[in-house]
Formats: C-alpha cells, sequence, structure tokens
C-alpha cells in the first residue's frame, strides 16, 4: 500500500490537518493519523491498520493508490476485450484489423458487429481467441458493449472503441492500477493525436475525451466527473450487478455507467500514467454532431442522476459575488467573497494560521466557480446571454469576458498548435454545439434541469 498525494494536498504548518481532495476537504488527524500521513508524503509502504483513515483520503481525492508493476495479480489472460464496431468504410475494417492484432495475448476479443453495413473483415490475433457477434439491429454502443458482456467468461473485461490505438501491455498495466486501487472501473488517459490539420490541432488540446493530466477518483461533482467508455477496464461482476449499460441511451451511456457503480458502492478510477490513442472525428461536422449528440443526453442524465449533470455549481456567496461583479458593484462582490473566507476561518479554526489558509480556500473557490460560472455562460446559458446581451451593454461586456479570459487562459496552459484567435473560435463553436444539444432535448422533453445551477452553502468537512 503506498500513495502520491493530490496536487490540493496541503498539511499547514506540518500539523496534525490535512486539506486537499475535490471537493476540498479538511481532516484533523489523531497522532496515529499524524504518523499515516507522514509516510504518505515520505512515500513509505502504510501499515494495514490505517485503513479507515486511508479510505476516507482516497475517496476524497486527496491520495492515490500505486500500482506495483512487480505484482501481476491481474493477468492477460483474466480479461476479455469487447469491441464495438460499425463498420461504414472499408478503411475502417483494416484498422480494426490492427488493433485485433495488438490485442494478442489477452484472455479473449470479442468483437461485436452491431449489424454494420458492411462486412467485417477476417480477424484474428495470435494465441488470442477472437469471435465476432453480430447483432440483428443496430443498438448503439452501449447495447453493443452489453452484447460482448453477456459473452465474457473472465472476471475482467475492458471496452475499446474501434477507432482507439492500445496494446495487450497497456490493459494490463492499467489492470495493476485497478487492482491498487480497490476499483470497479478504470479508465486510462484518450490523448487524440494532432494530424496537422487545423481541427486536428484544436482535438488533441480539447478533446473531451482526454481528462487530463491527473489522476482521480471518478464522481459526479469532483474536478473528474466521468470517464468515457472509449477503454474503460471493468469487473465483471460489478457491471453485471449494475445491470451494464442503459441500452437506451446511445451518447452519455458511460457517464450513467460510472455514476451508477459509484452510487452502488464501487469505486471508480482514472489513471493518466497509462495513455492510449484515439483518431479524431473525420470532419467538423462530425464534431459538431458529436457534441450535440453529448448535450443532448443530460436530459435522461438529469432524470436518472438529478443535480449531477448541473452546468454550474458553487455556495450562495461565491454566485452572489460574482453576480454582483457583473452588475457593476465590485465592493459588494468583494464583501460578499470575503465573508466565506470569515466562514471559513471559523469552521477551519482547528488548521495553523486558519485566516490565511481561510482566506486561500476561499480564492480559490471563487475562481474555481467563476470559470464555472463562464463555461455555463457559454456552453448551456448561451442562448439566455445572447439575448440580453442586445438589450445591455453590460452583459456584452460580461458575454465576452466568459468567452475570451477562459479561453485565452486554457490556450496559455496548453500552448496548442493554433494561435489564440482560431483556438478561441472553434472553443465557442465547440461549446455552443453542445449547449444547442442541451436546449434541444431540454424543449423537446420539456425537462430544464440539465439547464438549472445547483446552488450550495458554504461549508467543509472535517475528519
Amino acid at each position: 500500500m503506498r500513495f502520491s498525494v493530490d496536487r490540493t494536498w496541503r498539511r499547514p504548518g506540518n500539523a496534525d490537518t490535512v486539506v486537499g481532495g475535490s471537493p476540498t476537504r479538511a481532516f484533523k488527524l489523531t497522532s496515529a493519523g499524524r504518523g499515516v500521513v507522514e509516510a504518505i508524503e515520505r512515500g513509505d509502504e502504510i501499515p494495514a491498520g490505517a485503513t479507515g483513515l486511508i479510505e476516507r483520503l482516497v475517496d476524497a481525492g486527496a491520495i492515490h493508490p500505486l500500482a506495483d508493476p512487480s505484482l501481476h495479480v491481474l493477468s492477460a489472460d483474466m480479461i476479455t476485450a469487447v469491441i464495438p464496431v460499425y463498420l461504414t468504410e472499408s478503411a475502417d475494417g483494416s484498422r480494426l484489423a490492427r488493433l485485433i492484432d495488438s490485442l494478442a495475448g489477452l484472455g479473449a476479443i470479442i468483437v461485436v458487429d452491431d449489424s454494420s453495413p458492411l462486412p467485417l473483415p477476417t480477424l484474428a490475433a495470435e494465441k488470442t481467441p477472437v469471435r465476432v457477434v453480430r447483432r440483428d439491429t443496430n443498438g448503439g454502443p452501449g447495447a453493443a458493449r452489453n452484447t460482448g458482456l453477456a459473452n465474457v467468461d473472465t472476471s475482467h473485461v475492458v471496452f475499446i472503441d474501434s477507432d482507439v490505438d492500445c496494446r495487450a501491455d497497456d490493459i494490463v498495466a492499467l489492470g495493476g492500477w485497478l487492482v491498487a486501487a480497490g476499483a470497479a472501473a478504470i479508465a486510462p488517459r484518450v490523448i487524440t493525436d494532432d494530424d496537422g490539420s487545423v481541427l486536428g490541432a484544436y482535438e488533441a488540446a480539447r478533446s473531451p475525451l482526454d481528462m487530463g493530466i491527473r489522476p482521480a477518483r471518478v464522481r459526479a461533482g469532483t474536478r473528474v466527473g466521468y470517464v468515457p467508455a472509449a477503454v474503460l477496464l471493468c469487473e465483471v461482476a460489478a457491471l453485471r450487478a449494475v445491470n451494464g449499460f442503459d441500452e437506451s441511451m446511445r451518447t452519455g451511456e458511460d457517464v450513467d455507467l460510472v455514476w451508477r457503480l459509484d452510487a452502488a458502492g464501487h469505486r471508480c478510477r482514472y489513471e493518466p500514467s497509462i495513455d492510449v490513442r484515439h483518431r479524431r472525428r473525420s470532419s467538423a461536422v462530425d464534431v459538431l454532431r458529436q457534441r450535440m449528440g453529448y448535450g443532448e443526453s443530460t436530459a435522461v442524465l438529469h432524470r436518472r442522476h438529478g443535480a449531477a449533470v448541473a452546468p454550474a455549481r458553487g455556495s450562495v456567496t461565491s454566485i452572489s459575488a460574482w453576480i454582483a461583479l457583473t452588475l457593476g458593484h465590485p465592493i459588494i462582490a468583494v464583501v460578499t467573497a470575503l465573508s466565506t473566507a470569515s466562514m471559513l476561518a471559523r469552521k477551519l479554526r482547528f488548521v495553523p494560521n486558519a485566516p490565511r489558509e481561510a482566506l486561500r480556500l476561499a480564492g480559490m473557490t471563487h475562481v474555481h466557480v467563476g470559470r464555472n460560472l463562464a463555461s455555463a455562460v457559454t456552453r448551456v446559458w448561451w442562448p439566455i446571454a445572447l439575448v440580453l446581451a442586445l438589450v445591455s451593454k453590460r452583459m456584452r461586456v460580461a458575454l465576452c469576458a466568459a468567452a475570451l479570459i477562459p479561453s485565452l487562459a486554457e490556450w496559455w496552459e496548453k500552448r496548442p498548435r493554433l494561435d489564440p484567435v482560431r483556438f478561441t473560435l472553434l472553443r465557442i463553436v465547440d461549446d455552443a454545439a453542445y449547449g444547442t444539444g442541451v436546449w434541444r432535448t431540454a424543449l423537446r422533453e420539456r425537462d430544464a434541469g440539465a439547464i438549472v445551477p445547483t446552488i450550495t452553502f458554504d461549508g467543509s468537512r472535517n475528519d
């Protein structure tokens, strides 16, 4: 049992308090707990008796389990690959054949032909049985994965999209992280390669499948709220216990699955130290269609998971401060923002230098909520913001700020092979396409749940 600390990890004054995780939490430690935390910071092995504290820190996202490469507790023959396929071009068949070949060594490979209009090529992998199962009707990726799952005989299954490049070694390595975390599902980082085009450069920097460079406990409302099923390694028993993917969903079925696994008490993880490659959509139209599809999935997700799909979330004071600033009342905004620090200081009085730590946390929270609100304005609320901007100069300024400032900050952070103007324009169109999908399904189903923000009260949790 060894762990790494999250980037949010802080132990003010090296005392008996830990602050970190997503959302941020404060842990007050006993003397024994302090010894465990110091061992974690040194990278030492943790004694088994510390399980309770370790579980709380892992669940909070404050620490992350480390895999031990010397322990092959999940071997290749314990994993079956399930690959859903809808073949529309002959070139896709050759790519599928290469993927099958790269997965040689796994326990089995099941290719689910989701009623493709073209015949699949002959598929084989050295020393690995390959089975093709054809569905009579096209049911979408969720239905195809469930068809494959029903034919799995191993303890673990990895779902792999046919437009992904990965190897059997990647899957086995991912299995080491799955076991180390005691997780039911784990996803690697999915990277889209820059193919030299403008769209390729944008997708390489801002693919919706790329969850970033930091490991995470996957849970709604946290820094990594979901993972895509482009590559997803799972325990078969846990998956069957929640009835697999929801076959009624054409998009968002992977988000729904992860959230249901989490609700059932299973841990889900994201591990970026293992990365795979994903082919980008072939055209701008396909990219926009994909983003709209993601937006359209929010109505179903809202009915099943409630506020987890809210376009923005934040405390009363943080949201009020940003509203006051938008309306041209900076003094009220500052006073409101400082009230958060005051409330936190009282709740964190057991923390060394509590006022200073509370001010730091409050500042981080306000910045995060501000970016969250700006994202909601350009992604989901843009029709409302656009109408208001037509009649209000102040709202025009706010809309421009919401579109430009986060985009330029992201460009500076990621430094894509695009100038900031083109990156910003593509980002605006990308976000607007997603929001169009949200509004389209909200109006069709008369459900505005995915448009309404989640407002909470300021607070912290101590352990």
